[in-house]
């Protein structure tokens, strides 16, 4: 038994494929736009950590705890 046969024989399996195809540019549109619009968000979390602000310095000014 070849695999052409087995295949063949195999006729609802296509619709499977189209719905994965469907979903895979649903996704992949998705991210790219995110990247294209949440360009200044995505920079601004990413100098996140530089950022010599100290949370706790803000907490102590309304007069929290620490």
């Amino acid at each position: 038994m070849k695999l052409s046969d087995v295949m063949s024989a195999a006729h609802g399996l296509s619709s499977y494929a189209e719905v994965a195809l469907v979903i895979f540019f649903g996704v992949f549109l998705g991210v790219m736009l995110d990247v294209v619009y949440a360009g200044r968000r995505h920079e601004t979390l990413g100098l996140l950590p530089l950022a010599d602000d100290d949370p706790r310095s803000e907490t102590l000014k309304r007069g929290g705890r620490p």
